[in-house]
């Protein structure tokens, strides 16, 4: 059988290849701004999107020009963990179901390697902050309606707001990054971090908010250190100021018997006693509703609640010591590589928006890690594909951006 090269059906692939780039580059857009509104559009234009890139690659027959990261090969390894996870499952059916959320991960090889121009890559952020800032709007919009605070936790345009908070913390620290380390300064961006900081806030959820502290803690320390010391004024300012029903649930965070830290302490435990049982590869996708009822469950919360509120228990839970060793891995390859090519762009030239495209998707990434030690946002599809969405473009290799060898 003759080999296919690119001059084969040269005309046809001619025509067909601008259709795919425009229809690859319509969907990017379209992810950009959905993702903070509705999954279903949002998995419609990553599906469309990543076949028309496939089908690009097979017709220009440039598979060995993909390129792959570290980041990738450790994708690649905690997808197989989680396979294996799977084929030792205590509830093969339930497990099965469940392992589509891997094709999430998807995302990150199709923006890493669709993306090819840096204006493209810039506009899909100003794209994010932009919805950012709509969606917290809309969350909003019942204050400004009975004009007065009410102490109601906002879930705006996602059905939760632990999900709804989880976007606005993502698009809060990449409009953050963004804002710190653009030169010259971008002053709409700046606005656009206020409206979702405000509205952050006001969804009352203390994981999402330690996760976006740490995220802009860590930016302000690559920025300029000295800035750190508005950080104490700022929360001292709002356990002043803010309303009794905010103020309370800031409190909340110190107060070790918080009936909500008590309720993941009895999850944790609960989830720990199924791990011993199942060490090694885990007892399988969600397979928590079909085991947790063999094991002694006083507080009952294991029977109700079923996950974990912890990334790293449910992990060990679902796949074992080997997937939560493949899922860790991700990470430290991730900030490996961002840090790699940031040592190259300060041996270059500036070259506008990366610095704070690195930074900005390293918080990002550094709020979902923190966020996740008291919820399990590695099963939330909304906040996870924007996550894989905004690593995608933080190592995408376009032209004059630093490439790490």
């Amino acid at each position: 059988m003759e080999k296919f090269s690119p001059d084969t059906n040269s005309s046809e692939t001619n025509r067909v290849v601008p259709v795919l780039d425009k229809l690859i580059q319509f969907s990017l857009c379209t992810f950009a701004v959905f993702s903070m509104f509705s999954i279903s559009v949002t998995q419609i234009s990553f599906t469309i999107g990543a076949l028309s890139w496939l089908l690009k690659v097979h017709l220009t027959q440039t598979w060995k020009e993909l390129r792959g990261t570290r980041v990738g090969i450790a994708i690649l390894c905690f997808c197989l963990a989680c396979v294996l996870a799977v084929a030792t499952s205590v509830d093969l059916e339930s497990s099965i179901k469940h392992l589509k959320k891997l094709l999430q991960f998807v995302i990150f090889f199709w923006v890493a390697n669709a993306v090819q121009d840096e204006k493209q890559r810039d506009l899909l952020i100003g794209l994010v902050i932009i919805a950012g800032v709509v969606t917290a709007l809309n969350g909003l919009f019942p204050f400004w309606a009975q004009g007065y605070y009410s102490p109601q936790r906002l879930q705006g345009t996602m059905g939760k707001p632990s999900t709804f908070s989880g976007v606005l913390m993502l698009a809060g620290l990449i409009a953050s990054g963004r804002f710190l380390f653009h030169k010259p300064k971008e002053y709409w961006v700046l606005g656009s971090l206020g409206i979702i900081s405000l509205c952050l806030l006001l969804t009352l959820t203390r994981q999402a908010w330690l996760g976006f502290f740490t995220g802009t803690v860590f930016l302000l320390f690559f920025w300029s250190k000295k800035y750190l010391l508005i950080i104490p004024l700022l929360l001292a300012g709002l356990l002043l100021f803010a309303p009794v029903g905010l103020k309370d649930r800031m409190l909340t965070m110190t107060d070790m018997e918080n009936s909500g830290l008590q309720v993941r302490v009895s999850l944790w435990k609960g989830g720990w006693e199924i791990f011993k049982d199942h060490p090694v590869t885990g007892c399988g996708f969600k397979c928590v509703d079909s085991i947790h009822s063999q094991y002694p469950d006083p507080s009952g919360y294991v029977a109700r609640i079923i996950g974990m509120h912890n990334n790293i228990l449910q992990l060990l839970v679902d796949t074992g010591i080997v997937g939560l060793g493949a899922w860790l891995s991700i990470w430290a390859t991730y900030f490996i590589e961002i840090f790699k090519r940031r040592w190259i762009l300060h041996k270059e030239t500036s070259q506008g928006n990366v610095e704070g495209l690195l930074l900005g998707s390293s918080a990002a990434v550094l709020g979902f890690i923190v966020g996740g030690f008291f919820e399990t946002n590695i099963y939330d599809s909304e906040v996870a594909m924007l996550l894989y969405f905004l690593m995608g473009l933080s190592l995408t290799q376009v032209k004059k951006a630093p490439r790490a060898e």
